[in-house]
């Protein structure tokens, strides 16, 4: 799942943002303030790390509850009159166990229609385009509030924005100041055909 902000990314990122409100991960993350699964930005780079389970794709728990979107094919997961959806990336989402889920990147190619500079990594066990970074300086774009916090799972730094950083905020979820991410505690806190899952 991914962090939430206010900027909307990719679609990619639709599904974790819209519930969270919005969110710009990576590079701004995507991860996009939206209402559906803002799209994270699509580079939503995050805290912690996660593997990703070989029979399904599907990111493996990490213990980070967040609002998914519920969905019975790929098409549930499409942002309304989003075009090419489901499809190449970013619009390569799928529905696994009755949740949608982003594919993620293939390779750095995939990221170049992204921000300048981004490449393909890890971050909590699915592949997304990410800013690389040493220092803040390469986080300031899409927008103010990037730093140089998030990591792939393989530890390299990234660019990513906090959901407690200023102009953030989760919506009718809480910002977690472990992970900067938005999370439930219930699927009350939800909107209507999501679940707050891990």
């Amino acid at each position: 799942m991914l962090p939430c902000a206010r900027r909307p990314a990719t679609l990619v990122v639709a599904f974790a943002a819209h519930a969270c409100a919005g969110e710009d991960g990576s590079s701004g993350a995507s991860d996009g303030g939206s209402s559906e699964t803002s799209a994270t930005s699509a580079a939503v780079t995050g805290a912690t790390g996660v593997g990703a389970d070989s029979s399904t794709g599907a990111p493996m728990g990490d213990g980070i509850l967040q609002c998914t979107r519920t969905c019975e094919v790929p098409f549930d997961c499409c942002l309304p009159d989003m075009p090419g959806c489901p499809g190449a990336y970013p619009n390569n989402v799928a529905c696994v166990d009755g949740f949608c889920r982003s594919v993620g990147c293939t390779s750095d190619a995939d990221c170049t229609g992204q921000l300048a500079g981004q490449v393909c990594r890890e971050v909590r066990g699915v592949p997304r385009c990410v800013t690389l970074c040493t220092d803040d300086t390469p986080c300031a774009i899409p927008g103010p509030g990037g730093a140089c916090v998030g990591m792939t799972d393989d530890g390299e730094t990234t660019c990513f924005t906090r959901c407690d950083a200023p102009g953030e905020f989760c919506g009718s979820t809480t910002c977690d100041p472990a992970s900067g991410l938005c999370v439930c505690a219930t699927s009350g806190v939800c909107q209507v055909d999501w679940e707050c899952v891990d």
